[in-house]
């Protein structure tokens, strides 16, 4: 009896070490990487985002695997399904410190100044020398 116990708690300590994946044609490794970012806006709408949360999402950690029957595109890796957002950056990079998480930050780009929608020419509004506009004569038959 008791050997039984003792295969059953030095199974669960391989598991901690290593999460067992069903199902899955390609070995896993165990340490899973996360990428940390601020999803852009949707593309239908309009309007400026004022908060948009940061989101962690895990990175797929074995190459996809074509099912042969199907022809469908799979893996046993679930993580990838997987994204947690929080309210702040600080926020996600201590979940993932906390979690034992190799975590990459991507930080939005730097925005383009927008070009004035008044100025007929296409020059934007903060050229020095103002333009000379010239009349053109019509000519009259």
């Amino acid at each position: 009896m008791t050997e039984l116990f003792a295969a059953a708690r030095q199974s669960r300590q391989a598991r901690k070490r290593c999460p067992v994946v069903v199902a899955t044609p390609l070995p896993v490794s165990c340490q899973a990487a996360a990428r940390i970012f601020r999803p852009s806006r949707s593309v239908m709408t309009s309007a400026r985002v004022t908060s948009r949360p940061w989101r962690l999402v895990f990175e797929r950690r074995g190459p996809p695997v074509i099912e042969p029957l199907m022809g469908y595109c799979g893996g046993g890796d679930t993580l990838t399904q997987v994204q947690l957002d929080f309210p702040s950056v600080d926020a996600a990079v201590d979940f993932a410190e906390n979690q034992g998480l190799d975590y990459v930050i991507r930080t939005d780009p730097a925005e383009r100044p927008r070009p004035n929608v008044r100025d007929p020419f296409g020059k934007t509004a903060a050229r020095s020398v103002p333009l000379q506009h010239q009349r053109r004569e019509v000519k009259q038959r």
